[in-house]
């Protein structure tokens, strides 16, 4: 019986390590040639109903704006009303766009708010939760309330609008959720641990998700994770990019609906940063502590400013 059950172990683990061989290889050459090169058949998103946290600035903006070139309907969500209709003066005068004020780390507000659009627009098929705010402070400096707003608009929103419109894909089989996670979100770094925790947590919810769709065979609600380091949306005002990776927003939101279109999982900008992960699963500790010293990742937070904003609107942010 026991030699039975470590026959069966190890098949498992020998399953497990080839399909790990194969990902490598797979994904070194979507690494290498994204699948737009590859000449893949692209989705067509043309009438469906978009929904984009943060839409009334910065990355969010850029993302609403890109779905309603692309002749979808985009649902505008933000707590920053007179940003929204900015984003919305901005667009093709023929494009479809709904405003929606909404506080999104308030769960109330968000089921209320996804009541009315249900009812005025339709079922939401995209969803993407892209609204974000930083501290930008040492642990010790960050105030009890400013860590529970992180936490609520960074992580919580992303439960509060999945809860929201998720049913109705799981009844149809068929939809996306989009999370603009961050490198933060794979990586710790200094000053940044209330950010990082928040980005972390959103990264393990959509890896948890994605598995339990898996488990309820609903293949047709497909899952993008997005994780980009520094963009130059002004949220970071101030830091000393390491690396000097510092990318364009509008770079920055083609890539995502890019990623949208060819239903990809995992999506990390700039691309070659994948090499950087990899190697801090690889490394050994100190080398990894090394590292982060000699790239410039351990200071520069030291000269942070951020984004100067009015009240606590909801910012579209990229780390």
């Amino acid at each position: 019986m026991e030699i039975a059950r470590f026959l069966e172990v190890f098949l498992a683990v020998m399953s497990a390590f080839h399909l790990m061989l194969s990902g490598y290889i797979v994904g070194f050459i979507k690494f290498l040639i994204p699948d737009r090169f590859l000449c893949k058949r692209r989705k067509d998103i043309s009438g469906q109903i978009v929904l984009v946290t943060g839409a009334g600035s910065g990355l969010g903006r850029l993302l609403a704006i890109e779905f309603s070139e692309l002749d979808a309907i985009v649902v505008l969500v933000d707590i920053n009303k007179n940003g929204m209709n900015e984003t919305k003066s901005l667009m093709n005068s023929l494009a479809k766009a709904y405003v929606y004020e909404c506080d999104v780390s308030n769960r109330q507000k968000v089921y209320e708010v996804a009541k009315r659009i249900k009812a005025e627009v339709g079922k939401v098929e995209i969803l993407v939760n892209n609204a974000g705010i930083v501290n930008g402070k040492r642990f010790l400096e960050l105030s009890d309330d400013g860590i529970e707003r992180i936490m609520q608009i960074n992580t919580m929103a992303h439960f509060w609008m999945g809860k929201a419109f998720l049913p109705d894909m799981m009844q149809s089989n068929k939809g996306h959720i989009v999370s603009i996670a961050s490198l933060a979100g794979v990586s710790g770094l200094p000053n940044l641990t209330d950010y990082c925790a928040s980005k972390f947590a959103a990264v393990g919810f959509m890896e948890s998700l994605k598995l339990e769709l898996d488990a309820q065979k609903k293949d047709g609600i497909k899952l993008t994770l997005v994780c980009p380091s520094l963009i130059s949306t002004g949220l970071f005002e101030g830091t000393k990019p390491p690396l000097t990776v510092l990318m364009t927003p509008e770079y920055v939101a083609s890539e995502i609906v890019n990623a949208v279109l060819e239903e990809t999982d995992f999506v990390m900008l700039p691309r070659w940063m994948y090499i950087i992960i990899l190697l801090k699963w690889t490394m050994p500790r100190r080398a990894v502590e090394r590292f982060y010293a000699n790239s410039g990742l351990l200071e520069f937070m030291d000269t942070f400013k951020g984004r100067a904003t009015k009240n606590n609107s909801n910012q579209t942010q990229k780390m």
